[in-house]
């Protein structure tokens, strides 16, 4: 190789050098700088992830409880798939409730239905005929009934030895649509 290759090799090699300072240096920087960034990202993520499983437990419990009192309210409630078929429901549980307490029916009314969003409100009236004791008995049924039942209304005439009373009590329900959707 003679002197002059020599040269033009080494100033070759000073613009490549050069060259690879001038662009390899950034991208090198700009790697590194987002490996760190990758780095501080994990770190974040694991962090979270420890909090989250130090908790786990705790939201574990609250879980279980919301599950437990879910249940718990939907027992109060009345099921079917139609809004007639729940009513049904509701009428049935009120005549089986003054059977068991010996309160003779005289008339129940067709409930009355009332339907906001996806709650559906049951009225039923109930004339009857009962001893005192037997009244009482059937207020008690009513306020322990599951599927829940509410009275709302109690008018009382004395009548001989016995009570002529028409008492009104409503039931609650998903509507149909909702707990086809649930299923």
């Amino acid at each position: 190789m003679t002197k002059k290759e020599k040269k033009l090799l080494w100033i070759f090699l000073a613009i490549l050098a050069i060259g690879v300072i001038a662009r390899g240096i950034p991208l090198v920087t700009q790697a590194y700088q987002s490996g760190i960034a990758a780095v501080e990202e994990s770190k974040e993520k694991i962090n979270r992830l420890k909090k989250l499983q130090a908790r786990e437990a705790y939201w574990r419990t609250e879980f279980n409880k919301i599950s437990k009192d879910e249940k718990q309210l939907s027992a109060q409630l009345f099921s079917g798939n139609s809004p007639e078929l729940i009513a049904a429901r509701v009428q049935e549980r009120l005549k089986t409730l003054a059977r068991q307490s010996g309160v003779k029916v005289d008339s129940m009314s067709l409930p009355d239905l009332n339907q906001s969003d996806d709650w559906l409100l049951i009225s039923q009236t109930m004339t009857f005929k009962a001893p005192t004791k037997n009244l009482m008995e059937l207020m008690k049924m009513i306020k322990k009934s599951k599927p829940t039942l509410i009275m709302t209304d109690v008018q009382m005439r004395a009548f001989r030895d016995m009570l002529s009373c028409t008492i009104k009590v409503v039931g609650f329900s998903h509507s149909a649509a909702k707990q086809e959707s649930d299923s």
